[in-house]
């Protein structure tokens, strides 16, 4: 049974859960934008077999603080998990992340080396989060973050979200619907207004990562947030760098293609 627990990560309030033997080998689990530790959650449970897991709630998502004037950028981000990691985990750890997690996950691997043994970033939006307008998540991002200003409620928000994707499963929507309530509609404001990397260098970040890194790129054809020049760039920057595409599989490849993605996983942590 996993029990959500606290971390005060220098007055911000993290919700985290902590599964697994204490004496493996650690790894932490970091969401993407409007997602939640539970996300992960077929993932905690296999991972614990081999790994001490630990995986929380983003500042302003889940049952973690909100903070004012959406402070959410992924600078902000990096210092949470780092703070993290060295109050609860104790480092070195393993980390994966996904999408906005993949962003803390670069941040980590790049300025806090002592931290990270090895960083599997899931199709990361390691260049379009600094012009997201640009891209088909502008819209997306804009008609939920105004959507939940609105206070909409649960039930309400399932059926907006199931007329909007009649192709997700019932069970799907209603995680989706559960995640969008927990947390702050601002932390869309943050990645709208092309803040998110302002503080941010991401080139210079990945140059300084030492760590083994695993790259997941989702297909560019059906909504990846990788790009293939991205990813050309990255595998240029990041030294030890092993890169998998996943064919006709989305951005969310861990929930879209979650047996290949477990494969590739833990093939990965296999070597570290």
């Amino acid at each position: 049974m996993l029990n959500e627990k606290i971390f005060d990560a220098g007055g911000i309030n993290l919700n985290y859960v902590e599964t697994g033997d204490p004496g493996a080998d650690p790894i932490v689990l970091l969401h993407g934008l409007s997602g939640r530790w539970q996300g992960w959650s077929q993932e905690i449970g296999l991972l614990s077999h081999r790994w001490h897991v630990f995986a929380f709630d983003a500042r302003g998502h889940g049952r973690s603080d909100n903070v004012p004037d959406a402070h959410y950028g992924v600078d902000l981000q990096t210092i949470d998990a780092a703070r993290f990691i060295e109050g609860m985990v104790g480092g070195p750890t393993a980390v994966v992340g996904h999408s906005m997690g993949a962003l803390t996950s670069i941040g980590l691997a790049g300025t806090r080396p002592d931290l990270i043994q090895a960083a599997v970033l899931e199709d990361p939006p390691a260049y379009i989060a600094s012009s997201l307008e640009e891209t088909d998540f502008y819209p997306r991002f804009v008609a939920a973050r105004d959507r939940m200003r609105t206070g909409i409620s649960f039930e309400e928000l399932v059926g907006e979200l199931s007329t909007a994707d009649p192709a997700a499963s019932a069970s799907a929507v209603r995680a989706t619907a559960a995640s969008h309530m927990a947390m702050d509609p601002e932390a869309w404001t943050t990645f709208i207004d092309n803040v998110g990397l302002e503080r941010f260098d991401m080139d210079a970040t990945l140059s300084a990562i030492e760590c083994p890194v695993l790259l997941l790129q989702a297909d560019p054809e059906i909504g990846a947030a990788l790009l293939e020049d991205d990813e050309k760039r990255i595998q240029g920057l990041v030294s030890d760098c092993t890169h998998v595409r996943f064919a006709g599989v989305g951005h969310s490849v861990h929930r879209d293609d979650p047996i290949n993605f477990r494969r590739v996983l833990f093939d990965f942590l296999d070597t570290i």
